[in-house]
Parts: structure tokens; sequence; C-alpha cells
């Protein structure tokens, strides 16, 4: 399969990131040439390497001149922060009027980092300890949506992981992927402790095998998942069918986004719920992942095929199925490099498993009442730009969604459709008809 030109941290591009972020950047040292000492990093620890790879380019530095304090927890803005070094990410904005880590909160949130997760820009989240679990999903985002990597498939990962089982569905699929591609490993017991909190020096290790790939582990019996170049026949859903249509025909789920009982039933498993809190759904038999295809553009311009594990309610998944696969055999090609589904930092649609958002640099959410648009989050849209990933309004993937009862949040009355009052969310697309 023809691949995107991955983004890697080489020796050039990782000093020039580190110099634009205010940081120091060792032109000089290579993967061998090391010269850092820690007093609290023995030569024989298993993370020694990294720490002292980490700490010589001026990724991660110690506590002290002498002291790296490798047991340490290591809170969710730094992990951010790191992020965005490994996936040269540079923040549009040096905002910190909330928080340090606000401008590398804005920017891996706008390129799907954080999907699948309940991490709102806040002092208090932010400057909470991030677990392993948490680290496993945005590892695996960060792998997917930024270095266009596509999924493995790992031979009984039980047998692997000795906790496996016991990782609730949020988890288990970024846990899997980051494993088999060599980038995290477990405790000596074999388990992989998601709960724990992600320690420095595991920070370290897991920084490393990310951004260097010659780096990561070696996984036997792992294979990349390759899905055909020619588009297959679609799939077999009546449109009629879908819970979108169902719900926004009957009056299941009102104008203003409240479902009834009947509905909250079918998503939640529950007529008084309306919403999924991110610890609900891990343990929700209604939250489930689907593979997609799409198409993405490489570095030559060339299309190829992508595969995407994507979280939706269990009541949509075969509807969301059906819809990308419309997308992907549609003559237009859509190209899409980030995606996202199911999210738990709102009580709205991404917190019922029932919003996707697609390319969301190129696809913006904004103000509608300033001139020119203010964005909220990402950059532009088709109305400023002419990128390929920018979504218009005759699009197939506005007629792909619209057919099974899913609405835009770009519509708005100049551009044909209902359209929102004050905002506009280009990426957004949810099963309300509104696209609320």
């Amino acid at each position: 399969m023809r691949k995107k030109a991955m983004k890697r941290v080489l020796c050039a591009a990782l000093a020039l990131c580190l110099l634009a972020a205010g940081l120091p950047a060792y032109a000089d040292t290579g993967m061998g040439n090391i010269d850092v000492d820690f007093e609290d990093v023995p030569d024989g620890a298993w993370y020694s390497y990294y720490v002292n790879l980490c700490a010589s380019w001026g990724i991660i530095d110690g506590k002290t001149a002498d002291t790296y304090c490798p047991d340490d927890p290591l809170l969710r803005g730094e992990f951010i922060k790191l992020l965005c070094m490994i996936g040269e990410l540079a923040p549009r904005s040096m905002d910190t009027s909330i928080h340090w880590a606000q401008p590398y909160w804005q920017v891996v949130n706008d390129y799907g980092v954080l999907w699948g997760l309940d991490i709102p820009c806040t002092a208090s989240g932010l400057n909470a300890p991030i677990t392993r679990y948490e680290m496993s999903v945005m590892i695996t985002n960060l792998t997917t949506n930024v270095y266009t990597e596509n999924p493995v498939s790992l031979d009984s990962p039980a047998a692997r992981i000795s906790d496996y089982t016991s990782i609730s569905g949020k988890y288990a699929e970024s846990v899997l992927q980051a494993y088999g591609k060599g980038i995290l490993d477990g405790y000596d017991d074999g388990a992989f402790h998601g709960d724990a909190t992600l320690t420095r020096a595991q920070a370290a290790a897991v920084v490393v095998r990310a951004g260097w790939p010659a780096e990561r582990l070696a996984v036997e019996d792992v294979n990349e998942v390759v899905v055909p170049e020619q588009p297959g026949q679609g799939a077999a859903m009546d449109p009629a069918d879908s819970f979108a249509n169902r719900a926004n025909a009957s009056g299941m789920i009102d104008a203003y986004g409240h479902p009834n009982a009947e509905a909250s039933a079918i998503l939640f498993g529950d007529p008084n719920k309306t919403y999924f809190t991110g610890s609900e759904a891990n343990l929700s038999e209604h939250i489930v992942t689907v593979q997609v295809r799409t198409w993405d553009i490489d570095s030559s311009g060339a299309k190829y095929t992508r595969s995407w594990n994507l979280q939706v309610n269990a009541a949509v998944a075969d509807e969301v199925k059906a819809i990308f696969e419309e997308i992907y055999n549609d003559p237009e090609q859509f190209p899409i490099h980030a995606l996202g589904g199911a999210r738990y930092t709102d009580t709205l649609r991404h917190a019922w498993g029932c919003a996707i958002d697609i390319n969301p640099v190129e696809n913006f959410q904004c103000y509608t009442t300033t001139d020119p648009y203010t964005p909220i989050t990402g950059s532009y849209c088709y109305k400023t730009s002419d990128s390929p990933y920018c979504i218009r309004p005759d699009s197939s993937v506005v007629r792909a969604f619209a057919k099974y009862g899913w609405g835009w949040g770009g519509g708005t009355a100049e551009n044909g459709y209902s359209g929102w009052n004050t905002t506009a969310d280009y990426m957004h697309f949810s099963v309300l008809a509104s696209g609320g």
C-alpha cells in the first residue's frame, strides 16, 4: 500500500522544533552520543537510555540540574506538550490565559489526538496526572491522525497482556494498537495497569519509541491492517432504517437535541439517561468500535486507502459504516486525514457516540457573527481555502451523511441548510438533522 510520508522526529527537524519552542536543541548530538548524567537515574536502570536520550535532546528536562525524578507522575499538560514536540505540531497561538499548556492542548485537540478522552482545557484538567490508559489513547491517535499509520492486528492479546480481558472497551483497542506497534509494554507481572499514573521514566520510553520507529520494541505475530485499494460494494443497509432517519422522523429526538425515553433506552440502555460520561462509556456495551476506510493523499499527491477505528454508539454503528463506505466509493474520493467519534468533554452528541468530526483543522468551528469568522477550533474552511480536505456543501461527505439522516454542522442559511445561529462547525456531523 502506498502510504503518506509519515512525520518523524529526525535530528534536523527536531532541532528546529525545539528551537521554535524555546528549548535547547543539540544539533551535534546523535542517538548514540548521549552526555547527560542524573544522579537518580542509575546506568543499569531499564529507563536510563530513554531518559538520557530525551534529556540530551531537551525533550524532557530534569526536575533539577542533577535529578530527573523517574518515579514521579507526569501531568497531562506535560505529556500533551511532549506529543506536540514529537508530532511537530506547532501551536497557532501562545495564549496561556487558562494554563501554560493551553496552546499545546489546542493543537493536539485540532489534530484529533484527544479524541475519545475527557480532558478539558482547564487548570484542573491539565494539572492532573495522566493515566496509562489516557496515554495509550493519545499515542494511538497520534500515530493514526498525525503519523498516518495504519492499524495493526495482534494475535492473542490476552496471552501477552495479562489484564487485557479486564480493559474496558474504551481503551482496549488503543492499548492493543500501541502495544502492537512496539510503543508500550507492561509491568513485570505482564499486566498493563492502565489506571496507574504514567511515570516520568515511562513517559521518556513512550516518547522515544513513538518518535523514532527504529527504537520501537519487537513484537511477534503482529501485522499491519491493509485494506483493499479498490472500492468495495458498499454496506448493505437501507438508509430509511438508520437510527438518525427514524429518530428525526418520529420525534424520538427533538429539534433541541433532547432524546425522549425511547431514544435514551436505545442509546444508553436507560430511559432516564441523556449522555455518557467517560467512566460510564468505559463499561458500556453501547459504545463500540467500528472500522471504516477512507481515502487520503500521500506526499506525491496520489490518493491511497486508509483504515480507521472509530468509537460510536452501537445504535448507529451500521449506518456509520454505510456512510463511510458511500464516501469511499464516491468518484470524488474525498480525502480524510483526521477523524474522531465519541468523546466526553460535554453532554452533547459526541457524548452519545452519535457525532463525528472530520479534518478539524481544515473545517473549523467558528463564530459566524464576525467578519471574518473567528475560529473556536481549527483554522479555516472551504470559504477561505481551496484545501482538498475542506468539506463543501455539495461534497460527497455531506450527501452521504444526509442520506442516512445525519446533519452537518457547517450547514448555514447561505449555503442552503438549516444552519446554526451564531456559530458553525464545518467538521461536525451528528444524528440531529440540524447537525447540532
